[in-house]
């Protein structure tokens, strides 16, 4: 890939001085034709100063939009190589999803109650070893002001359970219901709107998009303060004024985002396991307690069995199927 990038990046440096060059010479070229006309011509023909001026000034004049076409000609070039790059990969502009078209739907109904998934099921293929990894039949229903934990090994499936759930991966078969309706394609889009989900592989942007609010500066600074980032962060105008930060501190500011979109399900996918032990234990003793008595359904993915005490329940899977579904507190 080196070497291939190298050698890419020498041949458009090439390509810009050739092209830099023959504008030059252009440029030039187009003057050639002026000079022979008020210099040259009047000494075989009976030209008058008038004339020559005029004819000067109209090819002056030519010279901007002649420039702007040879600049353009190049620009569409590139746009219509582009273009074909891109359906090489078998995109496309006009229709970039494999759902059917979405019809409009509700999009103030709120989440009430519960969550279910019957008999759900997700396989994927793994790219190594071409081997096939399926997870489920699923069936778990979740209420709100619930809080679960989701455990198991590595590979067990706990991370492509909870895109299931959040609706990033569709079910090839079985049926997912909020509040007794089925999630399809007419409501989809309502229904992924219901999570904020912090996944181990999140994206952290600089500022904060689709938050409005006079005082959304100021409910951001008490959220730094109870995430313990208000020395290292500051707000102003929906702006962080670093992201350069540790992990545990970037899921800090995921974790702020979280808490203003205040959704009615919150998933955290291996949230703590970046953490250091003083917020560790904030985390699972303080701030999801106080979710899940804010009436959201808490889903945990985690491995610290230290506090798999506060969960109400826990689910354990084991190579995509639920092996036991506890309930801890009544």
């Amino acid at each position: 890939m080196e070497k291939n990038a190298g050698a890419y990046r020498q041949k458009r440096e090439a390509a810009g001085d050739i092209i830099a060059i023959a504008g030059s010479w252009g440029l030039t070229a187009l003057f050639i034709p002026i000079g022979i006309l008020v210099f040259v011509l009047p000494n075989f023909f009976e030209l008058s100063q008038s004339l020559t001026s005029a004819y000067a000034l109209t090819i002056l004049f030519m010279l901007t939009p002649l420039r702007i076409i040879l600049n353009t000609l190049p620009e569409m070039a590139r746009a219509n190589i582009a273009l074909e790059k891109i359906e090489s990969l078998g995109l496309s502009l006009a229709a970039a999803t494999i759902e059917p078209e979405v019809e409009t739907y509700n999009n103030a109904k709120l989440f009430k109650s519960s969550l279910e998934l019957q008999k759900v099921t997700h396989t994927y293929i793994n790219e190594r070893d071409a081997s096939k990894f399926t997870l489920g039949p699923i069936n778990l229903s979740f209420l709100v002001g619930e809080l679960v934990f989701i455990i198991g090994g590595n590979g067990s499936g706990k991370s492509t359970l909870a895109k299931l759930i959040t609706g990033l991966y569709i079910p090839e078969n079985g049926i997912i219901k909020l509040d007794e309706e089925n999630i399809t394609d007419k409501n989809r889009e309502w229904y992924r709107q219901q999570f904020s989900a912090i996944f181990a592989d999140f994206y952290l942007f600089e500022k904060l998009l689709g938050f409005q609010g006079s005082n959304l500066d100021a409910q951001m600074q008490d959220y730094l303060v109870k995430l313990q980032l208000d020395h290292k962060v500051q707000i102003k105008d929906g702006y962080f004024s670093t992201t350069s930060l540790s992990q545990g501190q970037r899921k800090r500011l995921a974790l702020l985002t979280a808490y203003l979109e205040d959704r009615p399900i919150y998933i955290f996918d291996e949230w703590a396991s970046d953490q250091d032990p003083v917020f560790k234990e904030i985390f699972y003793t303080q701030l999801l307690p106080e979710l899940k008595t804010q009436g959201k359904m808490v889903l945990v993915i985690s491995h610290d069995d230290k506090y798999f005490h506060v969960a109400d329940r826990i689910i354990k899977l084991d190579y995509g199927k639920v092996e036991s579904d506890r309930r801890l507190n009544t």
